[in-house]
């Protein structure tokens, strides 16, 4: 990011932070079967997980044309991309832990890493950008081109069902939408209201993430096992 803060930019991160802590509260809780509320074959909550990732990944597009905004910074891009990449790793690595049979081995950090490589050449094209958005979903919809083979490929070394996958088709379209808005700010009309506290959060959005599944799934399981 550069120096001047966007606070419309901040909070849209840290509204998706905290509808994100929201939702990884509810799953433990079906973990562990506290509750029975389907996040993941009703409409609503497949919707309210698109929308989170929706906000994650297009802020991450916006935050990239306003770092190269001068032209492409290699010195901070790599270091951003060094950070992001251990997270990710930290992430594979702690779940492997916890979740040997469901891994997280292309999560939503791995994605991130990987589109931002893809991305950084388009940063300065904001209609192209949105073009090739469109053309990934539209994609997705009809199931074109097909990628399956390459689940196929993989499929004997990696679990079947990861507890956090997102492949980058078609997420990665997410991303291209939100370079569109980092030259067309359109969100800022949105994200009007201010919250000192909410900007925070979304300012430190990666710890917040790293962090909250640890807190949320222990106290879960804590008031399990106290209660059985």
């Amino acid at each position: 990011m550069s120096n001047v803060r966007d606070s419309s930019l901040d909070l849209m991160r840290g509204v998706a932070i905290i509808m994100m802590v929201a939702f990884h509260f509810i799953y433990d809780l079906n973990s562990f079967g506290f509750t029975q509320i389907p996040l993941f074959t009703h409409w609503f909550g497949i919707a309210w997980r698109c929308l989170i990732v929706f906000l994650f990944l297009s802020a991450v597009g916006i935050s990239l044309v306003f770092a190269h905004s001068k032209g492409i910074q290699y010195k901070k891009f790599l270091k951003r991309l060094l950070y992001l990449g251990i997270a990710a790793l930290l992430v594979s690595i702690g779940t492997y832990i916890m979740f040997p049979d469901g891994w997280v081995y292309f999560g939503i950090l791995h994605l991130i890493w990987a589109s931002t490589l893809i991305a950084l050449a388009f940063i300065n094209h904001p209609k192209t950008s949105l073009l090739i958005a469109l053309l990934i979903l539209i994609g997705f919809i009809f199931d074109q081109p097909n990628l399956g083979f390459i689940s196929n490929i993989f499929e004997s070394y990696l679990p079947i069902g990861s507890v956090d996958y997102y492949p980058l088709f078609p997420w990665l379209s997410f991303i291209f939408i939100g370079i569109f808005l980092g030259h067309n700010p359109y969100y800022q009309k949105v994200f009007t209201f201010r919250s000192s506290w909410i900007e925070m959060m979304g300012r430190h959005a990666l710890i917040i993430y790293l962090t909250h599944q640890i807190v949320l799934f222990g106290l879960v399981a804590a008031a399990y096992y106290l209660l059985n």
